[in-house]
């Protein structure tokens, strides 16, 4: 891969680099420059200056003039929940998302091809925020970095659902197979790190098992990692190029070579940690909002998404979590065994408990 500009969704918990001056959002109405202050320390390799988000959310032709409109004072986090802003969708006037992830290089995908593809959206809007692979018909397995803040936090169940067995993202172009579940519980890798990315896994379990179809049904794991130069695929929502200010709103595919371990922790300064798995391939690549995606090799899942330094970047493989390496993980938390796990509702049950306990107080 080789993935030209870091974007949020292969930064590490969509931080920004050390030295991070801007960044940009096209959208069919404004171009919005942002200066920001780092908040937080950023792996070394990350030492890009600029962040570009060309991601207009459904116009996908005639775009007018770009205007430009004073920046935000900073990149706030949402009150009470402490989720990024960053990782919600941005709105034009009118309170339309206007932003949206991209394969960079990629061609359309056909029905059936990813079976096990599922787009993680925010429940408020539909907006589509990372991706994921069904493990069961009832368990997704992403990125941690997806589903939680810059500290490690998983988000809240009732903010996420999970969509599948459609190729268009859009909400309200939905295919007549396209089905919808609401998250019911989050598994954290125990051994995650926002700093490093390093377990970068998670699973979601919905409220109930997904239907399966000819079209729709699990993905196996592969029981062995992949060899340099293989060939394996990957698929994403969004523009077909790193400097595209259109969208393409239906699934994108691109094939990938696997790159040596070695190879690339040299690209990425020796930072790289054990369980993580490269690929690359000229001009193609996951990009902001394809984290927690599939890499496919021979028919089973042997990354997830996990960061790049930009996108098709020519000297950096995009970064995957290896998932034979993280196999003992990945059994347990599809068997209730896991690391950090944020229920559906716990959270009202310990609030009455709270709340009762100050009363009797």
């Amino acid at each position: 891969i080789f993935p030209v500009l870091p974007t949020f969704g292969q930064l590490p918990n969509g931080s920004f680099p050390q030295n991070a001056t801007n960044v940009t959002y096209v959208t069919h109405i404004t171009h919005v420059v942002v200066n920001h202050q780092p908040p937080m320390a950023s792996p070394p390799w990350l030492n890009n200056t600029n962040v570009t988000l060309p991601m207009p959310f459904d116009s996908v032709s005639d775009l007018p003039p770009l205007a430009t409109t004073p920046p935000p004072s900073s990149s706030p986090m949402e009150p009470g929940g402490g989720i990024p802003l960053y990782k919600h969708p941005h709105y034009d006037a009118e309170g339309k998302p206007i932003w949206f992830p991209r394969i960079v290089g990629g061609t359309p995908a056909t029905i059936g091809e990813f079976p096990s593809k599922v787009s993680l959206q925010l429940i408020s809007n539909g907006a589509h925020f990372c991706g994921g692979s069904l493990l069961t018909m009832q368990h997704v397995l992403t990125a941690a970095h997806c589903v939680t803040d810059r500290r490690g936090v998983p988000m809240s169940v009732s903010m996420i659902q999970a969509m599948a067995d459609d190729l268009n993202i859009l909400p309200k172009m939905g295919s007549p197979s396209r089905q919808v579940r609401q998250a019911r519980t989050i598994s954290i890798h125990d051994k995650y790190s926002p700093a490093t990315l390093a377990n970068d896994l998670a699973l979601v379990r919905v409220t109930s098992e997904f239907v399966k179809t000819a079209t729709l049904y699990p993905t196996k794991r592969a029981s062995a990692v992949p060899a340099p130069g293989q060939l394996c695929s990957l698929a994403g929502w969004g523009v077909t190029a790193s400097d595209s200010t259109k969208v393409s709103p239906t699934l994108q595919r691109v094939n990938l070579e696997v790159v040596s371990f070695e190879h690339c922790n040299a690209a990425y300064d020796g930072t790289l940690s054990k369980g993580m798995l490269c690929a690359a391939a000229p001009g193609r690549d996951a990009c902001q909002g394809d984290s927690g995606g599939a890499l496919i090799c021979q028919n089973r899942i042997a990354g997830v998404v996990s960061f790049g330094a930009g996108c098709a970047h020519p000297n950096f493989p995009g970064v995957y979590m290896d998932v034979v390496h993280h196999e003992k993980w990945i059994s347990k938390a599809l068997n209730g065994a896991h690391g950090l796990q944020v229920q559906f509702g716990v959270w009202i049950v310990m609030m009455a408990v709270a709340i009762k306990a100050v009363v009797r107080g």
